[in-house]
C-alpha cells in the first residue's frame, strides 16, 4: 500500500480502505459524505509533516548553495538557493557569534537539521555551521605564506615602527568607490580634520587587485617625503576569503614590509585575517580602527591641553616660589655683608678722624703749652731755690740773675709765640683755611692724581669747616709737567716762604 505524504490513510479510488480515525468516523464527522475519510485539524497536518520529515531525513545534513537575502537581526536569517530551488535557513546567535558571516551571492557549505515550523507552516533549515566554499585549500596556502614570511622576519614584532601620534598627512589605499573609504573619511574628520588624507585608488578584489595594491604602496613609498606623508592605510571591507585573496599575495606584504613609514592594515571584518595585515606595523580590526588609530582625538588633546597647561603653572608657581625664597636669602645674606662693611669703613674712619684729631695744630700747641709751663715753673722753682740760698750774698746777682731770667724767659716766649705761629702756617689746617682741600676715595685713600679715579667713582673732601661728597662725572684731565716750587711777595710781610703749589 502506498502513502501519501500525510501517512495513515490510502487515497480513494487505489483499491485500499481507510483506515484508523478517518474509517470510523466516515459517517459521524461533521459535514462528511458517505465513502469520503474524515478531514484533518491544521494542528494534525502540521505534527504529520514534521514526523514525516523526521522520519525521512537524517538527523544532521549538509547543503551546498548560494546564500540569498542575508538578513542579522541578532540571529542570522537567509536562503540557500540554486538555480531551481531555494531552502530557508536561521542560525542562532549562539552559534553565529563563532562562525564567520555569510554574504550574499557567497557559495557555503551549511550543516544541521530540517524541521517543518508549525506557527508559519514552513520547512526551516536551522544551520549549525557554516563554511565558505573551497575555505580549506586556500586556508592551507595561507599557512604556508605565512610561514614563509615568519622566516624572512617580516612577523618579527622588533620590525613593527610604531605609528605617529600627530600625522600631518595619511594616505589610503583603497578602492575610491568603496565604503572602507567613506568609513575612513568620516572618522578622521570627526576626531581630528587637521589630518590630511591622501586617496591611492587601488582594485582590492580580483586577478588585477594584488598588482594595483603593489603599484599603490610603491607610489606612497616614492612620494611620501615631497607630499609630507607621515603614515599609510591599507584597508578594504569585509567579503569572503576569495575577494580577500589579494591581500595574502606575497608581493603585497612585501610592499608592505619594505615601505618606509610605517603601515595600518585593516582588510575585511574582525574575524577575518589577510598575510597583509600580519605583516604591517598595526593590524586594525576595520578601517574605522585604522583611522582611529592614526587620528588623534581633538577633545582628547584638549584635555590633555588644559592638563598640560595646569602643571605648567602649578611648576612655575613652585619655581617662583623657590626662586623668591633664593632671593630673600641672598637679599638677607647681602644686608648682613653690606652691614658689616659699612661697619668696618665706619671703624676705619674713625680711626683716621682720630689720628687726624692727635695731629691737628691745636692739640699740638696745647701739648706743648703744658710742656713749657712745666718746664717753666720748673725753672722758677730751681732759680728760687737757688737765690734764696744765695740771697744775702748775691742780692746783686739774684737781681741781675732775675733779670736776665726774665729776659730769657720773655724771649723764649716770644720764641715760642714765633714757632707756634709759623707751625700754624705750615699745618693742615691752615692750609684748608686758605682755600685748599684734601680729597680721598671710598677706601680713605689719598687722590693725589687724576689716574686713581673713573667716571661715577664716589670721593669725600675735607675742607676746613667740614667735608663735600661728590661724584666724578668727567673732565678728567691730567696736569702737564710737576707743580714747582715759588716764592711770593707780599706788601705787607715782604719776601713771602715758599708756596704749595706752582703758579
Amino acid at each position: 500500500m502506498s502513502h501519501s505524504l500525510f501517512g495513515g490513510q490510502a487515497e480513494p479510488g487505489r483499491g485500499g480502505k481507510p483506515t484508523g480515525d478517518a474509517a470510523a468516523g466516515g459517517a459521524a464527522g461533521s459535514g462528511a459524505k458517505p465513502g469520503r475519510p474524515k478531514p484533518l485539524g491544521v494542528a494534525q497536518v502540521a505534527t504529520l509533516i514534521d514526523q514525516a520529515l523526521r522520519k525521512g531525513l537524517p538527523l544532521s545534513i549538509s547543503v551546498v548553495g548560494e546564500v540569498s537575502n542575508f538578513t542579522d537581526r541578532q540571529h542570522w536569517y537567509f536562503a540557500i538557493k540554486e538555480a531551481e530551488a531555494s531552502l530557508p535557513c536561521v542560525m542562532f546567535a549562539s552559534r553565529a557569534r563563532a562562525s564567520p558571516r555569510p554574504l550574499n551571492g557567497q557559495q557555503v557549505v551549511v550543516t544541521g537539521r530540517v524541521e517543518f515550523y508549525t506557527p508559519r507552516g514552513q520547512i526551516t533549515f536551522y544551520v549549525e555551521r557554516i563554511e565558505p566554499v573551497g575555505t580549506g585549500a586556500l586556508e592551507e596556502q595561507l599557512r604556508r605564506l605565512v610561514e614563509e614570511c615568519r622566516t624572512l622576519g617580516w612577523l618579527d614584532p622588533e620590525r613593527k615602527r610604531p605609528l605617529p601620534m600627530f600625522p600631518r598627512r595619511v594616505a589610503v589605499v583603497t578602492s575610491r568607490t568603496g565604503a572602507a573609504l567613506q568609513d575612513v573619511l568620516s572618522t578622521m574628520a570627526k576626531r581630528c580634520p587637521a589630518v590630511d588624507v591622501v586617496l591611492v585608488d587601488a582594485l582590492v578584489q580580483g586577478a588585477e587587485a594584488a598588482p594595483s595594491v603593489v603599484a599603490a604602496i610603491g607610489r606612497v613609498a616614492s612620494e611620501h617625503e615631497r607630499l609630507g606623508i607621515d603614515a599609510l592605510i591599507v584597508t578594504r571591507g569585509g567579503g569572503s576569503m576569495e575577494d580577500l585573496w589579494a591581500f595574502n599575495d606575497k608581493a603585497v606584504a612585501e610592499a608592505i614590509v619594505m615601505c618606509p613609514i610605517p603601515v595600518a592594515a585593516a582588510i575585511g571584518h574582525e574575524t577575518d585575517t589577510t598575510l597583509a595585515e600580519l605583516v604591517a606595523d598595526e593590524r586594525c580590526a576595520t578601517p574605522t580602527q585604522a583611522a582611529m588609530q592614526l587620528t588623534p582625538d581633538r577633545a582628547a588633546l584638549g584635555e590633555q591641553q588644559t592638563v598640560a597647561a595646569q602643571r605648567l603653572v602649578g611648576a612655575i608657581r613652585r619655581t617662583l616660589g623657590e626662586q623668591r625664597s633664593k632671593v630673600e636669602q641672598l637679599g638677607k645674606a647681602s644686608g648682613t655683608s653690606v652691614r658689616g662693611w659699612l661697619m668696618s669703613q665706619g671703624r676705619a674712619i674713625g680711626q683716621l678722624e682720630t689720628r687726624l684729631q692727635r695731629h691737628r695744630p691745636v692739640q699740638v700747641y696745647s701739648a706743648r703749652r703744658t710742656v713749657l709751663a712745666r718746664l717753666e715753673h720748673e725753672l722758677a722753682a730751681s732759680m728760687q731755690s737757688r737765690l734764696r740760698a744765695c740771697r744775702h750774698s748775691l742780692d746783686a746777682a739774684a737781681a741781675t740773675i732775675a733779670t736776665a731770667v726774665r729776659h730769657g724767659l720773655a724771649a723764649r716766649r716770644q720764641a715760642m709765640v714765633s714757632a707756634g705761629k709759623q707751625l700754624e702756617l705750615v699745618g693742615p689746617l691752615a692750609v684748608l683755611r686758605r682755600g685748599f682741600s684734601v680729597t680721598t676715595d671710598a677706601e680713605g685713600r689719598v687722590v693725589a692724581s687724576v689716574a686713581q679715579v673713573q667716571t661715577g667713582q664716589a670721593l669725600t673732601t675735607r675742607l676746613a669747616d667740614g667735608k663735600v661728597t661728590s661724584v666724578v662725572t668727567g673732565g678728567l684731565t691730567a696736569a702737564l709737567g710737576k707743580p714747582r716750587m715759588v716764592r711770593r711777595r707780599s706788601s705787607s710781610e715782604g719776601e713771602a716762604g715758599p708756596g704749595l703749589f706752582g703758579g
